[in-house]
């Protein structure tokens, strides 16, 4: 698909979405659509139901879906765990979120899935000071976590990797570093070979990286 098809095809996606929710407004530069303004929920998780409105501003490359938006909101607290030194929101680790783009989701199911998510767990953090996901841990542990169980590496074969994507060194028939006596190309060459290929990825993957490792000496 070219690059002016892309556009389109997200605009339409864009005027969907506002449609839905009339309190936001659309600025555009040369590489992204920035919606900003109210955003009113209705979000269900289980039996809970969560309902509200939230500042917000969210940053949508012209690629969607081959980059992935970023969100930030207005009030955030000081404690909650999910924000980045630029301000914007943790919505899941760099893995997980590339996974999901690989499907050419709609920015509305984009949306749903990790906008939805986070917003949920902000409200649920400011009524009781915890997190409503049990299943995964947060913080920098919630992105570690999610190479470990869903990638199933080690933490030292995850560092592993960020050095060979820092270095780029990845060697496609060269055994995989996660000991599957497999050749690289044949498993976690999947999850790596996009990333070097990709400058955006990269940074991202890399920026994540030092986030967690950040955390790590804390």
């Amino acid at each position: 698909m070219e690059e002016g098809e892309i556009i389109d095809l997200l605009l339409i996606q864009i005027k969907d979405f506002m449609s839905e929710q009339p309190n936001l407004h659309c600025k555009e530069d040369d590489i992204s659509f920035s919606l900003e303004g109210i955003y009113v929920y209705c979000i269900q998780y289980k039996d809970i139901i969560l309902q509200g409105e939230c500042n917000i501003k969210l940053l949508i490359p012209k690629k969607y879906p081959i980059e992935a938006p970023t969100l930030f909101l207005k009030e955030v607290p000081s404690k909650m765990e999910h924000i980045y030194t630029d301000g914007s929101c943790c919505l899941a680790s760099f893995g997980e979120i590339y996974h999901f783009l690989l499907n050419n989701p709609s920015l509305k199911e984009f949306v749903e899935r990790f906008v939805d998510s986070f917003i949920f767990s902000l409200e649920w953090f400011k009524k009781y000071g915890n997190y409503p996901f049990g299943e995964r841990k947060h913080g920098f542990e919630g992105l570690l976590d999610y190479y470990l169980t869903d990638w199933g590496l080690t933490e030292k074969q995850y560092w592993d990797m960020v050095i060979m994507v820092f270095n780029d060194t990845y060697r496609g028939h060269a055994n995989c570093l996660c000991g599957s006596n497999k050749k690289m190309r044949d498993c976690h060459g999947k999850y790596i070979l996009p990333i070097i290929k990709d400058e955006v990825f990269k940074n991202r993957f890399l920026n994540e990286a030092c986030y967690i490792y950040e955390g790590r000496k804390r």
